[in-house]
């Protein structure tokens, strides 16, 4: 299986005057472009977070006209600039009566489980009781496949500028804590920080990537870098072991 990961795209409205606004469709098109050129394709794209930038309705539908070229499906979850609501109703990929955008696509050999860590108007994570009890009980319902879980904040320290990273460090240990518990998460993939890594986790690996918007991105050598976007791709094969390449969009 393969799986394209995109992330922290936040695209503003086609009327932003702010000078960011152009340049960030920009570079969101361009990855598309080069998702579609692959061969084979993507089985999915996900997207990790932070879709837009302000959260209106207006930052919302040029985000669907820049996703529409998409041969692959996508699947996002929401990032801490995402409103709740207003991103549920443009994407409608959990129930319109749950608390949590948490959801589980079981149409392929890998199984992903995407992972709500928003509060509205709070900027760090927060994975709570409700939330562990329902990834435990996900994972406890397929525990021989392989599953990738997806989320926006990481529950670790990523460089310089992304320390203590949820609301409660608790949170982040009991999350820790919950997949170490299942052997068949082989891998969790995040966004937020902007900057790609990889690491030991949970008994499994973790990663982020860096951002799709380039004014935002940290930890790319501007020199060599600076027009250039760049995505993930994460090779999953029937052994579940999850191989990572940051592919830079040249074109």
């Amino acid at each position: 299986m393969l799986i394209a990961q995109i992330s922290d795209t936040h695209i503003l409205a086609k009327s932003s005057d702010r000078p960011e606004a152009g340049p960030r469709a920009e570079d969101l098109r361009r990855c598309i472009a080069d998702i579609n050129s692959l061969k084979p394709l993507p089985n999915v794209v996900i997207h990790s977070g932070d879709t837009v930038q302000t959260g209106t309705i207006s930052d919302y539908k040029h985000l669907t006209e820049l996703l529409a070229p998409l041969r692959s499906p996508i699947y996002l979850i929401p990032g801490n600039r995402d409103h709740h609501d207003n991103f549920r109703a443009t994407f409608n990929r959990t129930n319109s009566n749950a608390t949590f955008l948490h959801y589980v696509i079981d149409d392929f050999p890998v199984r992903l489980v995407a992972l709500d860590s928003i509060n509205p108007g709070q900027r760090k994570g927060v994975f709570c009781a409700e939330r562990l009890a329902w990834l435990d009980d996900t994972l406890g319902a397929a525990p021989t496949r392989p599953t990738v879980l997806f989320m926006h904040h990481p529950p670790f320290d990523v460089g310089p500028r992304y320390i203590d990273g949820y609301r409660n460090l608790a949170d982040r240990d009991a999350l820790t804590a919950v997949v170490a518990r299942h052997p068949q998460v082989r891998r969790l993939v995040c966004g937020h920080c902007h900057r790609s890594s990889l690491r030991a986790w949970a008994g499994t690996e973790a990663s982020t990537m860096a951002s799709v918007a380039r004014d935002v991105r940290e930890g790319v050598d501007v020199a060599r870098f600076d027009d250039t976007p760049m995505y993930q791709l994460h090779a999953v094969p029937e052994t579940g072991i999850v191989t990572t390449q940051t592919r830079l969009v040249l074109n």
